[in-house]
């Protein structure tokens, strides 16, 4: 009788005679596990390193630090910077004044170089602007006239009045002590146009300053209309000549407006 034994599957696979057993995961070697493993710890590291920009170091101006001797984050600017736009070059252009001048501290008002004070101070009509230009720095043509002309009505005339004499409607509400000056007196038809443009930029008596309401451009264009102004204002039959300071004077300091 013969005796039949079942054989196990290790048997079957020692001998080659029975089916193979497959694992469903492929082999995988170290060096990839280690690999996979390392990307992932660094993902895991990136995610919890993340800043956000608004979480991001930075000073905010006018807060203290730390970080700086002195506790303030704002940090100020080296000595002699000049912002963009402003390095004003052409002295004649954005001070209205020969050169030789030098410009006071934080201020577009010129003052002497030699005596450090303000031009202007002599009373005599003829030797009281001796620094201020003669010339506009740009020819006249009729748009510059025109700007001039609405530059003029917007800013100018509440107080000098649309024809120049000082009786614009502040004046005539009571804001007339002192009263606004008339373009047609003598001093002032007789005043270079630098000076103009200095008291447009630093406002004179009680003036105030229109440096930051008119740009530079601006103003020299109004002072052309004013040039015109006080030659068109000029009476017929008294003979007034233009002269590179402006109309010759024929109307005195006081005197009424022609009618």
């Amino acid at each position: 009788m013969l005796s039949c034994s079942r054989m196990t599957d290790r048997e079957k696979g020692r001998r080659g005679d029975g089916v193979r057993v497959v694992s469903p995961f492929l082999p995988v070697s170290l060096s990839l596990r280690l690999l996979c493993l390392l990307l992932s710890a660094f993902c895991l590291l990136a995610a919890g390193c993340r800043r956000d920009m608004q979480d991001q170091p930075k000073a905010i101006a006018y807060r203290e630090s730390t970080f700086f001797k002195d506790g303030v984050s704002s940090r100020p600017p080296v000595e002699g910077t000049v912002p963009r736009g402003y390095l004003r070059a052409d002295r004649e252009f954005y001070f209205g004044k020969k050169s030789g001048y030098r410009t006071g501290s934080g201020s577009d008002r010129v003052i002497d170089s030699t005596t450090g004070q303000q031009p202007g101070a002599n009373p005599s009509a003829a030797a009281m602007f001796p620094d201020d230009v003669d010339t506009l720095p740009f020819p006249i043509t009729k748009e510059v006239l025109e700007r001039g002309q609405e530059r003029y009505q917007i800013f100018c005339s509440s107080c000098h009045g649309l024809t120049g004499y000082g009786d614009g409607m502040v004046a005539r509400r009571g804001f007339n002590k002192p009263g606004p000056a008339s373009y047609h007196q003598d001093r002032l038809r007789q005043a270079p146009v630098g000076h103009f443009f200095d008291v447009v930029t630093n406002g004179w008596g009680a003036m105030p300053s229109h440096a930051s309401q008119i740009p530079v451009e601006d103003r020299w264009k109004i002072i052309a209309y004013i040039r015109a102004l006080q030659l068109s204002q000029t009476p017929p039959g008294n003979n007034a000549q233009v002269t590179e300071r402006g109309p010759s004077p024929t109307v005195r300091e006081g005197s009424a407006k022609p009618k």
